[in-house]
């Protein structure tokens, strides 16, 4: 299931937890889609909750590349950074996955939230003159993951 939270924009937050369809990660695209072509820039807070959520169902690959092609440009002109949260026995094998040159935007991988968070505030909202609320933020992922 992946699910979302935009009530922190610019900071969107998405939690993602067992594995996923190949309809839940079209319909995942399409989130991305309406954000990248209506709204402002913004970033990505993503907290996988189990091994299973890193898994792409059969056929995702080939959408994942068309997508990335056709949003590219966006995505590095809108996304100002994009934090990852893993669980800790996946985090050597997802860190090694470069994720800034595959986006085109600052990014990193992470083994818990406050990690995530502190990074986010001082890479990504700091320099632009933005302040993150990291206890919403908290709070938000709690409530997504239940």
């Amino acid at each position: 299931m992946i699910r979302h939270d935009l009530s922190h924009w610019p900071l969107v937050i998405t939690v993602a937890s067992g594995r996923a369809t190949l309809d839940d990660m079209l319909a995942f695209t399409a989130e991305w889609n309406h954000w990248l072509d209506e709204c402002d820039a913004f970033a990505t807070l993503r907290i996988f909750t189990d091994a299973a959520a890193l898994e792409h169902p059969e056929g995702s690959a080939q959408n994942a590349k068309k997508w990335l092609q056709e949003k590219g440009e966006a995505i590095r002109t809108q996304v100002m950074g994009m934090a990852t949260v893993v669980p800790p026995a996946e985090y050597e094998r997802v860190r090694r996955m470069n994720v800034e040159k595959l986006f085109g935007v600052p990014a990193a991988t992470f083994q818990d939230l406050p990690s995530a968070l502190a990074w986010l505030q001082t890479q990504v909202f700091e320099p632009r003159g933005r302040t993150l609320d990291a206890a919403a933020a908290k709070a938000a992922v709690a409530a997504l993951a239940q």
